[in-house]
């Protein structure tokens, strides 16, 4: 929580203004109230600032998700799997989770083909106790405008699945 507001973190497996992960996440964010911050996973950029394979935004990344009482995931899945970023993270998260409390989690997967993919995002959100509230398979043919009203309910149903554990906390 942020000063007694409950905290959302959206957490997007694509950096791409045009894509359909980009517009769904911003769209459930925009649904809910403050307090809430996004991360926007596309390629690690190296040059002479950052001249290394390291993600800046791992370790400030797992501090949010352990601050974090909703999780909303977006992510495309591209041939089946995880963007390679996205996968690291969760990686990470399932090897050094942060202390064990309940966050509620809306999960959104954009692809076609098998969504095998998720295991490793699913086992790494059991690890740090989150309760997955739903999950939304969207295909590259499926209506833009349908797939936001439904993530924007399931972002929703997350939100207010955590107020109602937290019912002191601000919105």
């Amino acid at each position: 929580m942020h000063d007694g507001y409950l905290f959302t973190l959206g957490i997007c497996g694509s950096a791409n203004d045009g894509g359909p992960a980009r517009a769904c996440l911003d769209a459930m964010l925009a649904a809910l109230p403050p307090v809430k911050r996004a991360a926007y996973l596309g390629e690690v950029l190296i040059s002479a600032d950052a001249p290394s394979f390291d993600d800046p935004l791992m370790a400030p990344l797992l501090t949010d998700i352990a601050d974090a009482e909703v999780l909303l995931v977006v992510t495309p899945l591209p041939g089946g799997s995880l963007p390679p970023r996205l996968r690291r993270l969760f990686d990470a998260l399932a090897a050094t989770p942060p202390p064990s409390r309940r966050r509620f989690v809306a999960l959104v997967a954009v692809g076609d083909g098998p969504t095998d993919g998720l295991w490793p995002l699913r086992h790494a959100l059991e690890v740090v106790d989150a309760e997955n509230i739903g999950e939304l398979y969207a295909g590259a043919g499926t209506d833009l405008e349908d797939l936001l009203t439904e993530a924007v309910q399931l972002a929703r149903s997350a939100f207010n699945r955590a107020h109602f554990a937290h019912p002191h906390a601000l919105i």
